[in-house]
């Protein structure tokens, strides 16, 4: 019930705030408007209020603000012309059509400040001092000379006190050359490295992890791990015989095969042994167990001006993000058995509910951004369609022949609905663990 609930309440607010952006603008330009509903389908209830009617319908699944005259077949009087979606400068529908989208847009860079504001779970090791626990062989810094126990002070004359600060020097630093300077066995070595680009998000990675424990934080339903027995407190002592010391050493192991692997570990005191298949992921490209590590969080809370900073550049860090999977998807990186819909949204959202208040606004701020910047892709049907017409319209100086939008639109329907046709069968498929 709590994932339906949270469903129902989060898709409401993104309609909601999108609708109410092509509302706006269409009174603000003189555009009548005689429905403003969220869903679609048979009218449940709804109030009049002057010209229009807001209603909720049937469906929950989108929404729709119908103005006056938006097709050229209707007969409208004179002073219904003046009203008129149609017949209002070209300006005006270009505002009126992408103000859904730039709400939505607005909504995701106001609700991550307040997240920041109110507090969000980071690690706790983002706290403490940058103390490297382990280096990756053949990452930048293994292969600089970085070494497990370093405590990185400085980076280019920075000093750095957090693993927080050391992060972040770093992910905004890709293919660029950086100068460590760290505590060694009491003596101080400097070290240059040049952080590898993320092929997912474009961040610099260096290959350095603080120190952490191998024990299992979470285990995935459905996924070998937790088929063989696997529980949350583990703490894994061996794969295959080799020692673990440290979480990173075991995802080298089990993301390189496929190939069934003994996992020991320690249970209550108790020595235990699992024989462990791993299944090969399509989003990440690697092979998995399904496990996480055990990662103590703290709540951190950041002023207004480092929370507006901090949201702004999760829009854009999030915004990139989502241009490369696009791009990923159309050149065939990314597996379109990545894709997820309705039943995806549900079960995150319903997560979100239960973790609390912030995980919701995340999700809420999240899709908000990610409707916003599709609706304005040039796909018939979606806004960015409309926005294209008009560009073309502007160039020609006279509106494309309603029959060559009317087409182009039927296309953008047939390919939209086979899209929410394969990612709700991506969904079924996830859902009952095929996937």
């Amino acid at each position: 019930m709590t994932t339906l609930i949270s469903f129902i309440v989060v898709l409401s607010i993104l309609i909601f705030i999108h609708e109410l952006g092509h509302f706006l603008v269409a009174k603000l330009t003189g555009v009548g408007v005689e429905v403003f509903s969220l869903g679609f389908g048979p009218r449940l209830t709804g109030v009049k209020v002057g010209e229009t009617e807001y209603r909720i319908s049937a469906l929950p699944f989108g929404g729709y603000v119908k103005m006056v005259g938006t097709s050229l077949d209707e007969e409208l009087s004179e002073e219904d012309k003046k009203r008129s979606f149609l017949h209002k400068p070209l300006l005006s529908r270009t505002a009126i059509v992408s103000a859904g989208s730039i709400m939505n847009l607005l909504l995701a860079v106001v609700l991550f400040p307040v997240i920041y504001m109110i507090g969000i779970s980071v690690p706790a090791y983002f706290e403490r001092e940058p103390r490297i626990g382990f280096v990756e062989p053949e990452g930048p810094a293994g292969r600089a000379g970085l070494r497990a126990g370093d405590v990185v002070e400085y980076v280019n004359d920075t000093a750095v006190k957090t693993w927080e600060d050391l992060v972040g020097i770093v992910a905004v630093n890709p293919e660029k050359t950086l100068r460590f300077r760290v505590r060694r066995d009491g003596e101080v070595v400097d070290v240059e490295i040049v952080p590898e680009e993320s092929r997912l998000t474009g961040e610099g990675v260096a290959g350095i992890y603080p120190v952490m424990e191998p024990v299992i934080g979470g285990v995935s339903e459905g996924y070998p791990a937790s088929q063989a027995g696997i529980k949350p407190g583990d703490r894994i002592i061996s794969i295959d015989g080799i020692p673990i010391q440290h979480w990173a050493e075991l995802e080298g192991i089990i993301h390189r095969s496929g190939e069934k692997k003994v996992f020991v570990v320690e249970r209550d005191g108790e020595s235990l042994t699992f024989e462990i298949t791993p299944r090969f992921n399509e989003e990440m490209q690697v092979f998995l167990v399904g496990i996480t590590p055990y990662e103590p969080t703290v709540v951190k809370r950041y002023g207004f001006f480092e929370a507006v900073a901090r949201g702004i550049g999760t829009s854009v860090e999030m915004t990139v993000k989502l241009f490369v999977v696009i791009k990923g998807l159309i050149t065939g990186e990314y597996s379109i058995k990545t894709l997820g819909g309705p039943i995806m949204i549900a079960q995150v959202a319903g997560r979100a509910a239960e973790s609390g208040l912030v995980d919701l606004l995340f999700l809420v701020a999240f899709l908000s951004l990610q409707l916003g910047i599709l609706n304005l892709l040039p796909v018939p049907v979606l806004d960015g369609g409309y926005l294209v017409f008009f560009a073309i319209e502007f160039v020609r100086g006279k509106p494309l022949n309603e029959k060559v939008v009317e087409v182009a639109q039927q296309i953008g329907m047939v390919l939209l609905v086979a899209l929410m046709l394969l990612v709700t069968y991506n969904d079924i498929f996830r859902l009952f663990g095929w996937l």
